[in-house]
């Protein structure tokens, strides 16, 4: 199983995952489907591949090239049920969802899982993916991470998770007050520390890479997210897993699951 985030960020978030036959999903379709098209082509990949398009929840930089995507490349769109009326409501032209609720997915060789997020949108998931033995996990927006999150999180070989911001760079930063405290609510986005807080609770020998996600240009910056969270693991005696962060601009290398 390999896997790439070809773009992370308040301004448009897309994750490509493919099994080890070559078969495919994006995980959220937050940026148009022109740029999407050029970051598989830097990866060497293209639609064929694609079976499904699984959206974590409704804000637009997860969504907003979702309608495109089904209607140009007749691809499947697949989302929480609340995720799915929301978004009937007021998007009517966006036809082709199904629901994921309840359901283990499988797209080529790939089980994907969904389990439910805090975060201020209408039914937020996270994904646990697998191909055979391996798994990664994948959880980009939350405020923070329930017992039950966590369970999803465990056991994982790679893991996706949001690090959106350093606490004191929000808190001294530009944005009005009221913004900043819903970035810090339970149904917010999580902090650097509280993406280190998590992983250490879930770390294990089986985990080897962690890609920290949605990374705030305005309060974070990737050399502060990594140190913070790889502080926190080596301190601990996790020194043989990676971690990264994941950019706005441009794809990911493509990592591999082994």
């Amino acid at each position: 199983m390999k896997f790439c985030i070809l773009a992370s960020g308040s301004e448009g978030n897309c994750t490509y995952v493919e099994d080890s036959g070559g078969a495919a999903i994006l995980v959220d379709a937050g940026i148009s489907m022109r740029r999407i098209t050029n970051c598989l082509r830097e990866i060497g990949r293209d639609y064929p591949s694609i079976e499904a398009v699984l959206i974590s929840h409704e804000h637009s930089d997860h969504l907003k090239g979702a309608a495109v995507l089904a209607r140009r490349q007749d691809l499947p769109i697949y989302a929480s049920t609340g995720t799915i009326a929301l978004v009937r409501r007021h998007l009517p032209e966006y036809t082709r969802f199904f629901s994921m609720n309840g359901h283990v997915m499988q797209f080529g060789n790939l089980q994907i899982e969904a389990f439910p997020v805090s975060h201020d949108a209408s039914e937020t998931v996270g994904f646990r993916i697998s191909e055979g033995g391996q798994r990664i996990a994948i959880a980009t927006d939350l405020g923070h991470v329930d017992l039950a999150a966590l369970d999803y999180l465990r056991d994982c070989d790679a893991i996706v998770l949001e690090s959106n911001h350093d606490v004191g760079m929000l808190i001294e930063g530009p944005y009005p007050w009221d913004l900043k405290q819903r970035i810090k609510s339970l149904l917010g986005h999580l902090s650097n520390d509280q993406a280190a807080e998590t992983l250490l609770e879930v770390a294990a020998p089986r985990l080897k890479r962690v890609v920290l996600a949605h990374l705030s240009r305005d309060n974070n910056r990737p050399d502060i997210a990594i140190e913070r969270v790889r502080t926190h693991l080596h301190d601990a005696g996790h020194t043989h897993i990676e971690v990264t962060a994941a950019k706005q601009s441009c794809p990911t290398c493509m990592f591999e699951v082994e």
